[in-house]
């Protein structure tokens, strides 16, 4: 027999349900402020895409879109004190979250640069690498921006891109896609080639986050001659 509260209770269950599946999956989920930082490590794969770089102790490397500060962390460790990590992004109250981070963990090997829309403003033919994660797709001067990081790295400096796309959004224009905060891979490898970038690697997928955001992640790691 199915009574009234035995209704409500199987209703009751079913939103949980039903909540927890828009929660597992949700494509504004939080990723970049630090208390998300541990459930990012559990997907993100940084230490591979920190291994791409071939960076070592005394290395110079570029965090572009830096946000809070979750790979610059990271970078600031593997490069050591000899190293640095220049932080950028376009955004002053983020780089100003960074900072407050720095100063609470006693990190002096990075140092912020609020980089322009078009200019992440980084010394010239000094870097030997450039990570830009999650957040290409945002940047209308691409070609700008990769010029710029293309001077900014020594000749053999790696830059390494991971963006995501959805699976039903691959086909669509790249308007469409960064309207919705995404990049296919094939618009990101010609925009590359036609800096003068040489591919040595591409990943797709590289991570897969369809639980988390509902997308896959692509990686390409590009080298300077």
């Amino acid at each position: 027999m199915i009574t009234r509260s035995n209704s409500m209770l199987r209703f009751t269950a079913l939103l949980i349900v039903f909540s927890g599946a828009l929660n597992a999956q949700d494509p504004w989920k939080n990723v970049y402020t630090e208390n998300a930082w541990a459930n990012r490590d559990t997907w993100q794969q940084a230490d591979e895409l920190i291994r791409q770089l071939n960076l070592r102790p005394g290395s110079k490397v570029a965090d572009v879109g830096c946000h809070e500060g979750y790979m610059t962390i990271k970078l600031a460790t593997v490069v050591g004190q000899a190293g640095k990590v220049y932080a950028v992004d376009v955004e002053q109250s983020k780089l100003d979250k960074l900072q407050a981070i720095l100063t609470k963990r006693s990190i002096l090997n990075v140092e912020p640069i609020k980089g322009e829309y078009d200019n992440p403003r980084l010394p010239v033919n000094s870097l030997d690498g450039v990570i830009i994660l999650d957040t290409y797709h945002e940047m209308d001067d691409h070609d700008e921006i990769l010029q710029h990081i293309k001077l900014a790295l020594k000749p053999g400096g790696r830059l390494v891109l991971c963006e995501a796309i959805a699976e039903e959004r691959r086909s669509l224009s790249r308007e469409d896609q960064e309207q919705r905060h995404e990049l296919g891979i094939n618009y990101a490898l010609e925009d590359l080639k036609k800096i003068g970038f040489t591919i040595v690697k591409q990943q797709d997928p590289f991570v897969d986050r369809s639980k988390e955001k509902g997308d896959k992640m692509w990686l390409i790691v590009a080298v300077k001659k």
